[in-house]
């Protein structure tokens, strides 16, 4: 029996185990992000902002009487007014003409208009930015004690070049907003606290705050821990340790986070990834220079010159990286 099966066995089909081998996937870092969530929640925001005008019968009668108070000059009534204009509520939408009353009302001294035209003025909401005309207006908003006019000073204006009245009002405002659970002002406390730092203690709290950050999948704060670990500022210098916060980095697609990841995989620092197996370091440069990490693009340059990384030497190549990296630099760039 035993003899039969054997021979039954070297006529069946070869085995099928190489079939079944699953094929290695590629590191997270590589892997593309599923956004149909995202997609689908843009859609649904989307679907309010096209939604049709109310225009029921009360929502009518309390547009009349909010621009008759507006025309009367109740500044407070203006703002309103703009508010129904924007969203369509007893009457047709129209921005400009809320946009209008929105400027009247910060005009006629309302706080809470003056921040929303400053806000509005920082980020080109239905006009082109004008950091000037946003700054004075959020200042104005602020001396009336109004909370958007106070973050958007902070965030916006108030940078470690600011004057120490400045600085630490920013402080201010970023710990009261990350006590109240706002994931990125602890990474922005931690690159204020680290770049004005002048003492290890001063340092190790800076650190601190990046580590909250880098706790709640901060992509920037994952970026700062792994790169206080490299140079050792606010903790004992750690390849390994920065390898690893890198590598989370580069997974929650922080482009300097990819960058830093590809530059200890590159000079065989750290020891072996954690999330699966190493990504060539040209395929992370890539990934950053593309999303304008200018360090990466730096790194494309000289790859492409010289034929490195397993890429051929390529001139036009070379120039073109060489042009966006041009471009970059004269836009400012930004910061982790």
């Amino acid at each position: 029996m035993f003899k039969y099966l054997l021979a039954l066995a070297c006529l069946l089909p070869a085995s099928t185990h190489a079939e079944t081998v699953p094929v290695p996937r590629p590191h997270p870092a590589l892997q593309e992000f599923d956004t149909s969530r995202l997609d689908a929640l843009r859609q649904r925001v989307q679907d309010v902002i096209n939604a049709p005008a109310d225009l029921a019968p009360d929502k009518v009668a309390a547009f009349v009487k909010t621009r008759g108070a507006a025309e009367a000059g109740d500044a407070q009534a203006m703002l309103e007014l703009a508010q129904m204009l924007h969203q369509g509520e007893g009457t047709q939408r129209n921005m400009d003409a809320g946009l209008a009353w929105l400027k009247k009302a910060a005009e006629g001294g309302n706080g809470p208009a003056q921040a929303f035209l400053g806000a509005a003025y920082v980020h080109g909401q239905g006009m082109a930015v004008d950091r000037k005309l946003a700054e004075y207006w959020l200042r104005k908003g602020a001396a009336q004690d109004i909370e958007l006019a106070h973050i958007t000073l902070a965030l916006q204006f108030e940078t470690i070049h600011s004057s120490e009245e400045e600085r630490a009002h920013a402080l201010r405002w970023l710990k009261h907003y990350a006590e109240n659970g706002y994931i990125p002002a602890y990474n922005e406390i931690g690159y204020r606290l680290m770049m004005t730092a002048t003492d290890e203690a001063q340092r190790k709290e800076a650190f601190g705050w990046y580590m909250q950050a880098a706790k709640a999948l901060d992509p920037p704060g994952l970026n700062n821990v792994a790169y206080s670990y490299e140079v050792g500022q606010g903790v004992p210098q750690s390849d390994e340790a920065a390898l690893g916060w890198y590598e989370m980095a580069a997974i929650a697609r922080s482009p300097p986070g990819q960058t830093g990841f590809a530059r200890l995989l590159e000079q065989g620092r750290g020891g072996p990834t954690r999330q699966g197996p190493a990504p060539p370091p040209f395929a992370l440069y890539l990934l950053a220079a593309q999303q304008g990490d200018e360090e990466a693009m730096e790194r494309l340059v000289k790859v492409y010159e010289q034929g490195e990384l397993g890429q051929a030497a390529d001139a036009a190549q070379a120039a073109l990286w060489r042009e966006k990296l041009r471009q970059a630099r004269a836009t400012g760039g930004g910061r982790s």
